[in-house]
């Protein structure tokens, strides 16, 4: 074989650009979409479909380069336009055709290229006949178009069967997993969020194409229904391309107020469609770096939702799983530092905030509860964590590692486990607190002298009772309840009256 390449003819520009597409996904931790779509080239879709089979055939790739000797023989040979050459052979077109010198080269070694693939046994299979587990497709109702039972009943004549809703979530578990081919039925937690078999496709349902059909899957509508806003609120989110978990926020307050913050600008525009098209009116969108977005511009924000930038593992991302370790391991602590900051941020400079949501499609620990724990030792004085199990009536199984103290008020979602992607959530809400000048005072029950008298109103709250009892540990149960707002207590030291009152922050 030759030891130099002579090119008189040039090698297509689809394979070279895909050569150096996956040389930055591998070397460079670079985001594969991200790298993808930059070359310009007027077939980006053909560059995405071969970086993408060789991707996932990376292992077997080393395997076959390694038996054959094709490097060792031609060490002038790009291992990366090797690698696309040799993938477009045996997984892609299984043919190829140039007169270009590599394009030779490989097509000479394909007995031995052939011969390698059948030596092992994961190069032999495909992809698609690896076990993974299939996920059901997930689709929300963009209820600002449409009602949910508008929705279903259209879905309904279409010819769907809804199945009913499960008494418990393992069994909606084992629902979902089983959908035949004309069945869905509504999230056993968000009903607004549909389920259907995992091989049906929305692209040209009449729902989607109007918006009225979001392709949005579970775990990404987890935030904003957990944080549940009150409507007319106004809202900040930080990081909000492409609009997911903003538009279903719009949905939630109505006619609130959502500043939808994002600093790309490609990634911008995409965001500003998104929320023309499912006519999400409230939002504001706002190019900038969230960094600089302060109370004094926003003053009456009340929730905070930050989904930042992380690796994606939780996405099953190609590039998480091809990527050198020393490479990924940097990547990690540099998402780590920026979403720390993003968190940081949202804690300290909003102080009519009630609650903040952070989130990742991450499920490394240094992204989630490693953030979380920064953020408690910073604003623990002032912020603690919902536990968002108990909020979802105990129905889920997947929470944070029990080596932190709060592990178990965060929740994940295992792909495995909870059939969708996977992803973190912690929602940190302000303490409740009596403030410094609020002094005892008196203060007379016209109605039971001598008895305290409670004026209360929504959910129960332990953790209010136990601020009282921190404060009056004479008495020891008290039928407290949660306000949004901070709660001022009074008590005269005559011990005649009790009163308990809500008071705006």
């Amino acid at each position: 074989m030759s030891a130099r390449f002579v090119h008189s003819v040039k090698v297509p520009r689809l394979y070279k650009e895909s050569a150096k597409s996956i040389k930055k996904v591998i070397l460079d931790g670079e985001s594969f979409k991200g790298t993808v779509s930059r070359p310009n080239h007027p077939n980006v879709q053909g560059i995405y479909a071969l970086v993408s089979e060789a991707l996932q055939h990376c292992k077997e790739l080393d395997f076959i380069i390694e038996q054959t000797q094709i490097l060792v023989e031609n060490p002038r040979f790009d291992p990366w336009l090797a690698k696309i050459l040799i993938t477009e052979l045996l997984w892609g077109k299984k043919r190829l055709a140039s007169d270009a010198k590599p394009v030779l080269t490989i097509l000479e070694y394909k007995e031995k290229l052939q011969k390698a693939l059948l030596q092992n046994s994961d190069a032999a299979a495909g992809p698609c006949d690896k076990k993974k587990a299939k996920l059901p497709r997930y689709v929300r109702i963009n209820t600002i178009l449409t009602s949910i039972d508008e929705a279903i009943y259209t879905l309904c004549d279409e010819g769907w069967t809804l199945l009913p809703k499960c008494v418990n979530y393992s069994t909606h578990l084992d629902t979902i997993a089983n959908l035949n081919e004309e069945e869905f039925i509504q999230d056993f937690h968000i009903p607004e969020v549909l389920i259907f078999p995992h091989s049906f496709r929305f692209y040209d349902h009449p729902g989607y194409l109007k918006n009225k059909l979001l392709l949005q899957d579970k775990a990404s509508c987890l935030p904003a229904f957990l944080m549940s806003p009150k409507p007319d609120s106004e809202i900040l989110d930080m990081c909000a391309a492409p609009g997911m978990k903003t538009t279903q926020l719009a949905a939630i307050v109505k006619t609130g107020k959502i500043y939808a913050v994002e600093m790309n600008g490609d990634r911008y525009k995409t965001l500003c469609d998104f929320v023309d098209g499912t006519n999400a009116t409230c939002v504001q969108t706002i190019q900038a770096d969230a960094l600089t977005i302060s109370s004094e511009q926003y003053p009456n924000i009340k929730y905070i939702l930050v989904d930042p930038s992380c690796s994606g593992s939780g996405m099953d991302r190609i590039e998480v799983n091809v990527q050198n370790p020393e490479n990924l391991q940097r990547r990690i602590k540099k998402l780590q530092s920026l979403q720390s900051m993003i968190l940081g941020h949202a804690l300290q400079n909003f102080p009519n905030v009630k609650k903040v949501a952070y989130s990742t499609c991450s499920i490394y620990p240094e992204e989630n509860e490693f953030v979380v724990d920064e953020a408690l030792r910073k604003f623990g004085d002032k912020f603690t964590l919902v536990n968002l199990k108990r909020k979802l009536k105990n129905e889920w199984d997947s929470v944070g590692s029990p080596q932190f103290a709060f592990g178990h008020k965060c929740i994940y979602a295992l792909p495995e486990r909870d059939l969708c992607k996977g992803f973190f959530l912690a929602i940190f809400k302000r303490k409740s607190k009596v403030p410094e000048d609020v002094i005892p005072d008196v203060i007379e029950s016209p109605r039971n002298q001598g008895e305290p008298e409670f004026n209360h109103c929504g959910e129960e709250d332990t953790e209010t009772s136990n601020t009282f009892q921190a404060f009056f540990p004479s008495f020891t149960k008290l039928p407290f309840m949660q306000f949004e707002s901070s709660v001022v207590i009074q008590y005269n030291g005559r011990a005649k009256g009790l009163q308990v009152f809500q008071k705006e922050i």
